[in-house]
């Protein structure tokens, strides 16, 4: 079956173009308010102290987006930071004719923007829901009265930024060193949900989100998947992607086996 299939658009003026409204997209039921999970998910802190999630849920100012809005735009100076607790986003710029250009796709819990706000300057992207969503901000001038009074909290948010520093330069050096398999296999293993074995990963961008985000055309990137598929080093239903065996994607990308840690 092929992969990401999607249905050819009609071309508008920029001036009158409204961005795609995308397909809706299936996601898990948000978390409820009082849920910190997705707080030590994002924190890499499995051991949150009650002072420091009760700073983070008195601060969060949680909203729903419906699938096809727009959750970032790049015309004002952000005044909050922005994690997505649940749902599928796009973000990217704009292309000429006022569509998103896919530069990097977010599954919730994760951060969307933890930088911009320090800076008193726009969002460096913009984001779009691909499915219903719920974001939580947390206004930068709360924020910065919680650090002074809890510092345990003002490391883990600079953990939070360090981590999302790596995070793009890692795909930086991947687009700038990689050929086009080895730039597909490790944008795979960034989503598979283990370390080794088999991974199943649901995907929700279309394939030309992913083809931009990976810096080859649409038809190269069909080419790439069937050439996994019949080597055997993955299978694709839908958006359903299964990897019998991490190990062999490791290969492609050019790694060693990721092990278990």
């Amino acid at each position: 079956m092929e992969m990401f299939t999607a249905r050819a658009e009609g071309t508008t003026s920029p001036a009158a173009a409204p961005l795609p409204r995308p397909r809706r997209r299936l996601a898990a039921p948000p978390p409820s308010p009082a849920d910190p999970s997705p707080w030590r998910r994002v924190l890499a802190a499995s051991a949150l102290a009650q002072t420091e999630i009760d700073a983070l849920m008195a601060m969060a100012r949680r909203r729903t987006v419906a699938a096809g809005d727009m959750i970032l735009e790049t015309r004002m100076p952000a005044r909050a930071l922005v994690l997505l607790l649940s749902g599928d986003v796009v973000m990217g710029s704009r292309a000429p004719d006022g569509s998103l250009r896919t530069e990097r796709s977010v599954n919730g819990p994760a951060w969307i923007d933890v930088s911009a706000a320090w800076l008193g300057q726009p969002c460096a992207m913009e984001a779009q829901a691909l499915s219903d969503a719920v974001i939580a901000e947390l206004p930068i001038d709360e924020v910065m009265r919680q650090m002074a009074v809890q510092p345990a909290l003002a490391g883990l948010l600079c953990q939070a930024l360090a981590m999302q520093i790596r995070q793009m330069t890692l795909a930086s050096r991947n687009l700038l060193h990689n050929d086009a398999p080895a730039r597909l296999a490790q944008w795979l293993l960034q989503r598979c949900p283990v370390r080794s074995g088999p991974a199943e990963l649901r995907l929700q961008e279309r394939k030309r989100d992913i083809a931009q985000q990976l810096a080859m055309s649409p038809e190269t990137l069909s080419r790439l998947i069937r050439s996994f598929q019949s080597r055997g080093v993955l299978s694709v239903r839908g958006y359903q992607v299964r990897v019998p065996e991490v190990a062999a994607l490791c290969a492609l990308a050019g790694l060693a086996a990721l092990g278990s840690g």
